[in-house]
């Protein structure tokens, strides 16, 4: 028996911000009676629940943070001057007032063991809590454990977008998402790539499509075998390179699997027209940063997905992205982190924060102004989202900038600016406090060492 509101049926018309579409065979509802295990079971019945979700936005390179003897500091300093509920939002961060009671600042969080490195490599790090402050390495993303739990009630088991795509190199990926051997998850960036491959239509048949799974599959398995014939004569350091491969490989054949069970569902049928999908990366950034959010929206909208990450740009001073600011008439945003020692630097850089606060609170608000089809409460609601960096002031890997959004059906309780002992709580305490309040039952993430039950209602 569905778990849903019997008025909640799959042929709802949804209408939001004037767009209307019509809702397919989704497993949440109930459509599919049984989903194929993600590592390859037997297929098992499900009871459907209803979506839980979660968003992670990253910027790079930190935020204006003026001294207090500077003439910038009152309006234009990132996090909020005060704590607790009675905070003023300063002029950066001034477009998410309205939405004071669905948000939370969080200051004085970070990952330890990056505390001291090198600012550029700790987007990697993000959300995974890794530790490569002597050699680089990495472990799975936050998005990627909550994929691997949730996945499978999805087409997608998670969406992983950036403006750069793909997934550049170690230390400066193109990416938020690592699988569970630590390798980054291709992003990608195309606006109309992105709605094909959530929307569009197949230009192979099904049959194809299986035909080709199914080839593909075979091939997997002749690597398998091959790998197990010539693992047992490798010395230790090639048989920790060898794993590595075998768990890329097992994670390439859970993800043709996946694919494959969703076959026959119908997809959403979701009309282009309403999205800008021509917008790119070297015209204007807040239409490009815009379409990807609305395009966020909709995957969450018709339960496509369940988990996503969108790296802004890339944690360097070359990515496409650094030069966002110039559709305001500023200079590249690495630059502009570095430019604090003209009269007017900080209050230019405090501008672009100000302008990347603009378009979350476009995509939080659009949350909030949406029915949840699957369940009672906005999508807001029922979605976490994790908005910022993983740097401070000037690149220091210290005092991230956090806002933490939605779920308050999940239990966080918002309208405040927590502000946290950096010498006692860390990053990973927030990401075991997010995986409970998503019905996991997780109690370690990295480093973590406890919850943050400050942020519940």
């Amino acid at each position: 028996m569905s778990s849903h509101p019997p008025n909640q049926s799959r042929r709802r018309i949804l209408k939001a911000a004037g767009l209307s579409l019509s809702l397919p065979m989704l497993s949440s509802l109930g459509d599919l009676a049984c989903v194929q295990n993600v590592q390859g079971g037997e297929p098992a019945a499900r009871e459907p629940s209803p979506p839980k979700r979660f968003c992670s936005i990253f910027f790079p390179n930190g935020v204006s943070l003026p001294p207090e003897d500077h003439p910038a500091h009152h309006d234009w300093s990132w996090f909020p001057h005060e704590v607790g509920a009675n905070f003023r939002f300063t002029e950066t961060l001034r477009p998410l007032e309205k939405l004071r009671g669905e948000l939370s600042i969080l200051s004085g969080l970070s990952h330890p063991s990056m505390r001291s490195t090198i600012a550029h490599i700790t987007a990697d790090s993000f959300l995974t809590g890794a530790d490569s402050s002597t050699v680089y390495t990495n472990s799975i993303s936050l998005d990627q454990l909550i994929a691997t739990r949730i996945g499978q009630q999805t087409r997608f088991a998670s969406l992983v977008l950036s403006s750069d795509g793909g997934i550049g190199a170690p230390g400066r990926t193109h990416t938020l998402s690592f699988s569970a051997s630590g390798r980054p998850i291709p992003s990608l960036s195309n606006p109309r790539k992105i709605f094909n491959r959530l929307f569009g239509v197949r230009e192979q048949s099904i049959e194809q499509q299986r035909r080709s799974f199914g080839r593909d599959r075979s091939i997997l398995d002749h690597l398998l075998d091959e790998t197990n014939a010539i693992e047992s004569g490798l010395s230790a350091a090639d048989r920790q390179r060898f794993d590595e491969y075998t768990a890329s490989v097992r994670e390439i054949e859970q993800r043709l699997s996946h694919a494959d069970q969703w076959l026959d569902a119908q997809r959403p049928q979701v009309d282009p027209a309403a999205f800008d999908l021509d917008a790119t990366q070297r015209g204007d950034a807040g239409e490009y940063i815009r379409v990807i959010l609305d395009l966020m929206h909709m995957a969450l909208l018709t339960d496509s997905t369940r988990a996503i990450t969108y790296q802004i740009t890339s944690e360097d001073a070359k990515g496409i992205g650094d030069r966002f600011p110039n559709s305001l008439g500023l200079p590249g945003h690495h630059s502009l982190s570095h430019g604090i020692g003209e009269d007017d630097g900080y209050q230019k850089w405090a501008r672009y924060d100000q302008f990347l606060a603009t378009q979350l609170a476009h995509f939080v608000d659009r949350l909030k102004r949406t029915d949840d089809p699957f369940q009672e409460g906005s999508l807001l609601d029922n979605t976490i989202v994790l908005y910022g960096g993983s740097t401070s002031r000037t690149h220091q890997a210290v005092n991230y900038p956090l806002v933490l959004a939605g779920g308050a059906s999940m239990g966080l309780r918002h309208g405040q600016h927590y502000r946290f002992n950096e010498s006692k709580q860390r990053l990973s305490n927030l990401y075991v406090t997010l995986l409970q309040q998503l019905g996991l039952k997780d109690d370690r993430f990295a480093d973590s060492t406890g919850t943050l039950s400050e942020l519940l209602g």
